[in-house]
Formats: structure tokens, C-alpha cells, sequence
């Protein structure tokens, strides 16, 4: 059903590639962007199972990647990491919602 397992927007290109590579290394199918008009359009054209927002992400932006995830019946994850590399949060927080 899902096109995408995981879309990552942040704004950092670094931690959106280790993101999306990590995942994707996994056997999932994973988007990322630093642009917010590209995540939209990929919200619009793919069913998105997954979207995560890091934590650099602006209020504004946050507010309407989510509304537009909201639309489209894609949960939405506030990243959290608290310190933790990406692939540390990734293994600890995003993995097991993705094998549900």
C-alpha cells in the first residue's frame, strides 16, 4: 500500500543522507529532503507511510509538513534525539515503528 516507508525532512544534508541511507540499507524505502516545498510534493505523489521531522525543522514548517501529513494519513514523528547519532536514534526510535 505504502510507497515510501520513510520521509525525512531535515536541515541538514548530512543527517538527511545518513538517514535515508541507513534505512534504506534496512530494506525500506526512504525519501529525504532539506526543502519543505520538496516533501510536500513528495506527500502529494507518494503514499508516504512515515514522516520524520527533525529537530532543526522550523515551527512554520513543522505546522504545515504536518498538516499536509495529516491529509494524506501519514503519521508524523517529532525526531527527538537527544544527543544520540542518527542511526542510534534510528535503531532505537524509527526502526520499530517501521516494522510496526
Amino acid at each position: 500500500m505504502h510507497t515510501v516507508d520513510l520521509l525525512v525532512v531535515g536541515r541538514g544534508q548530512s543527517v538527511v543522507d545518513t538517514s535515508i541511507t541507513y534505512i534504506g540499507d534496512l530494506g525500506y524505502r526512504a525519501l529525504g529532503t532539506t526543502l519543505d516545498e520538496e516533501a510536500l510534493d513528495i506527500l502529494d505523489r507518494e503514499q508516504v507511510r512515515l514522516l520524520v521531522i527533525g529537530g532543526g525543522v522550523e515551527t512554520e514548517s513543522r505546522k504545515t509538513l504536518a498538516a499536509k501529513a495529516d491529509e494524506r494519513e501519514t503519521t508524523v514523528v517529532a525526531a527527538e534525539r537527544a544527543g544520540r547519532g542518527v542511526e542510534q536514534y534510528l535503531a532505537e526510535e524509527i526502526v520499530p515503528v517501521l516494522r510496526g
